[in-house]
C-alpha cells in the first residue's frame, strides 16, 4: 500500500530542518490511535517493521530555510508512506481521520487529503529516485563494537543494503528468495546527516539503477532499501 497524506497548516509556521523523527512521531501517533496492539508490535526493538514514508514535501518548493528551521510560505504540506503490509496503512488512514489536527515538532496542521496511490509493477531492472534518503551500516572491527555509516564510495555499502534486502524479504515471506543478487549502479549521490533525537546519521539521497531478483527489489520499493525504514529512510519512487 502506497499513501500520499496531505497537510494544511493551522499558521504561519516554522519546521525543524530535521523533522524526521517528529514526522516518524506523528506516524506512530496515529497508528496507536487507531490500533492500539499494533502500535506494541510495532515498537518491538530489533525487528522489521516494514514500511517507509518520505521527506516532508511543501507545495511547489514554497519554503525558505531561516536559522536552521524551515518556513512555510505556502500552507500545504504533504509526505508518502508506503508499506508492505496493507493493515498498518489501514491503521495509520483511521488513526489520521479520527484525529486530523496533528503536529510535526511544534508546527500544528489539519489532514487535508489523504490518497491511495497506484504502485508501480517493479520488474528485474528500475531506476529509483530516493524520497527519503538511504542509510546503510556495518559494525566496526577494530576491538570496539561501534555502528558505522556507510556512504556508496564503500564497497560494503552496496552489499549490505543487498544482504538487508534479503533478511526483509526473508522476515516477510518466511523464506529465501529465490536469486539473492542485487547490482547498483548509482548515477547520483548527495551525502546527508539526518538527526534523529540526539544522534545524528549519515545517509545519501540518490538516483540510481538497480537489476537482479524482482523480488528483492519489489521489497525495496514496498518497505524502503537500506536501514531505520520505519523512521524515514529509504523511500523511493520509480522514474
Amino acid at each position: 500500500m502506497r499513501l500520499l497524506v496531505g497537510l494544511t497548516a493551522k499558521r504561519e509556521c516554522y519546521i525543524d530542518f530535521n523533522h524526521t523523527y517528529h514526522l516518524a512521531s506523528l506516524i506512530y501517533r496515529s497508528i496507536e490511535r487507531a490500533d492500539p496492539s499494533l502500535s506494541l508490535e510495532l515498537h518491538k526493538p530489533s525487528v522489521f517493521k516494514f514500511f517507509t514514508f518520505s521527506k516532508l514535501m511543501v507545495e511547489n518548493r514554497k519554503f525558505r530555510i531561516e536559522d536552521g528551521k524551515i518556513r512555510l510560505l505556502s500552507p500545504n504540506v504533504h509526505f508518502l508512506f508506503s508499506t508492505m503490509r496493507d493493515y498498518i496503512g489501514v491503521a495509520l488512514v483511521e488513526g489520521l481521520l479520527e484525529h486530523p489536527e496533528v503536529k510535526i515538532g511544534n508546527a500544528e496542521f489539519v489532514v487535508s487529503e489523504i490518497r491511495v496511490l497506484k504502485e508501480r509493477e517493479i520488474k528485474d531492472r528500475a531506476k529509483f529516485i530516493t524520497l527519503s534518503p538511504i542509510n546503510v551500516t556495518t559494525v566496526s572491527d577494530n576491538g570496539k563494537r561501534r555502528i558505522i555509516d556507510l556512504y556508496p564510495d564503500n564497497p560494503k555499502f552496496y552489499e549490505n543494503l543487498r544482504k538487508n534486502l534479503v533478511k526483509k524479504y526473508t522476515a516477510f515471506y518466511g523464506r529465501e528468495p529465490e536469486s539473492s543478487e542485487v547490482r547498483l549502479k548509482v548515477l547520483s549521490a548527495k551525502p546527508k546527516r539526518i538527526q534523529l533525537k540526539n544522534t545524528f546519521h549519515r545517509c545519501v539521497e540518490m538516483v540510481f539503477i538497480a537489476e537482479g531478483s524482482k523480488e528483492l527489489l519489489e521489497v525495496g520499493y514496498k518497505a524502503g532499501f537500506g536501514e531505520r525504514n520505519s523512521m524515514g529512510f529509504g523511500m523511493v519512487k520509480v522514474v
